[in-house]
């Protein structure tokens, strides 16, 4: 999975849609977690959450968004060699995604998204607080890189026929 992965980011324009999706990605996750904790500050987040707890969060966000930004390049990847996109691919990098950003926010100051739909403080009732959250996002990506780099596998070795 990882191998076509390499492969494909080593042509420069799926490797700059990969870092670009990766950082906004990272951004909208950083901006998410700190949007209502004084003065936007992590520093002040950890003091709040435990610095474990930011810590372990903070990786669950970037390796969301590393695979956000392969799971993107390989769809660019797919799009461009003109393989019929499957709607299980799409949904479940999709709802993987959501979920990654879902999660993120400060448990204890309330999540903005979860606002939206009367539950700003959801994952403080949540026993590990979102990163069960994260975890499921991280989980949903993975088997959506999977399943996309198996069907690329699939189309590019019977084309070679």
């Amino acid at each position: 999975m990882f191998e076509l992965v390499h492969i494909i980011l080593k042509r420069k324009k799926y490797a700059f849609i990969a870092i670009v999706t990766f950082i906004i990605m990272t951004a909208v996750s950083y901006r998410l977690t700190v949007i209502n904790v004084f003065h936007n500050d992590i520093f002040i987040y950890a003091q709040m959450n435990t610095y474990v707890y930011t810590l372990v969060s903070v990786l669950l966000g970037l390796i969301i968004s590393v695979l956000f930004g392969f799971y993107m390049a390989l769809l660019f990847f797919r799009k461009d060699i003109s393989i019929k996109v499957k709607k299980n691919d799409t949904t479940v990098g999709a709802i993987g995604t959501g979920i990654g950003i879902v999660a993120s926010g400060c448990p204890g100051c309330g999540v903005p998204l979860l606002g939206l739909i009367g539950i700003p403080l959801g994952l403080s009732y949540l026993p590990f607080k979102g990163i069960e959250l994260k975890i499921l996002s991280i989980t949903l990506l993975l088997i959506s890189v999977y399943y996309i780099s198996v069907s690329i596998k699939k189309n590019l070795s019977c084309g070679l026929k």
